[in-house]
């Protein structure tokens, strides 16, 4: 079996794994004389997000830049954490089964050696994710300061971006639309989170559409973004078949952004006008 790690500094699913991944730090700190570390919730969405993404994409091309393009401080910086007034830095092992085979890797590589050996850390986050191609991928991002804060609550904004021309089509053929939203607030839209940025039928509001196709996620849900991740001033892009009724003519469909369970964002007024020839 091929083990991979990776280790990176800067200047900042399962609890039981996640438990067991800070008993071991912390075992093997408090061996070596160095203060223990805490977990705070920021580093903690900030290491999870990065075993996830690493556990469904692969190993980063780039090392510890994710596959939205983040680097390991842009994530915890938008997990919350005072990456500014922090020394932070980021680990991170794929392919051992347990926690003790994470740290056998970690421990025969200088580069991560010396981050669990630095005596200035003194938080942590631990991301654990063992449901991809992998047996499991474990992260741990340290922190210098122990922040107590949780996340800021999520702000959820879009503005239009652009679209493709309106469709024509034969009747009881399918057209595409293509059409963009700009995230324009502090949080960003995660597929994997069930935070996605979907399109709701609009005026009618949450009304099933006649131009429903079997694309569509429902009646009244035409798409979601295409990507999984979209940061804030990002885009968001959504493909939407529409199906051309029987009848010849024009036909309009209104959509609006939103994220299910959660909230609608912004109405722009958006709407595709499908010719039916």
């Amino acid at each position: 079996m091929l083990f991979a790690f990776a280790a990176q500094s800067t200047t900042a699913t399962a609890e039981p794994l996640h438990d067991s991944l800070l008993a071991a730090v912390n075992a093997y700190r408090a061996s070596r004389g160095l203060a223990t570390v805490v977990a705070t919730p920021t580093l903690q969405a900030a290491a999870q997000f990065m075993a996830d993404d690493v556990a469904r994409h692969g190993p980063p091309a780039i090392p510890h830049r994710s596959s939205d393009g983040r680097t390991a401080r842009q994530r915890m910086v938008d997990a919350g954490y005072p990456v500014s007034d922090a020394f932070t830095s980021e680990i991170i092992a794929w392919g051992a089964p347990a926690v003790d085979g994470a740290m056998r890797l970690w421990l025969n590589s200088p580069p991560h050696w010396a981050e669990l050996n630095d005596g200035r850390y003194r938080a942590a986050g631990l991301g654990v994710a063992c449901n991809g191609v992998f047996p499991c991928v474990w992260v741990v991002a340290f922190g210098s300061l122990v922040d107590q804060t949780y996340p800021a609550a999520p702000e959820y904004h879009a503005t239009f971006y652009g679209e493709s021309p309106f469709p024509t089509a034969a009747r009881g053929q399918t057209a595409e639309w293509v059409i963009a939203f700009t995230n324009t607030g502090k949080t960003g839209w995660d597929l994997s989170r069930a935070t996605a940025l979907r399109l709701g039928t609009w005026s009618p509001p949450d009304a099933p559409s006649m131009l429903a196709s079997p694309a569509w996620i429902a009646p009244n849900r035409p798409a979601q973004q295409t990507t999984t991740w979209v940061g804030p001033g990002q885009q968001a892009w959504f493909r939407v078949q529409l199906r051309a009724p029987d009848a010849p003519g024009m036909y309009r469909l209104y959509v609006r952004p939103v994220i299910e369970g959660v909230e609608w964002l912004e109405n722009v007024g958006a709407y595709v006008d499908v010719n039916v020839r």
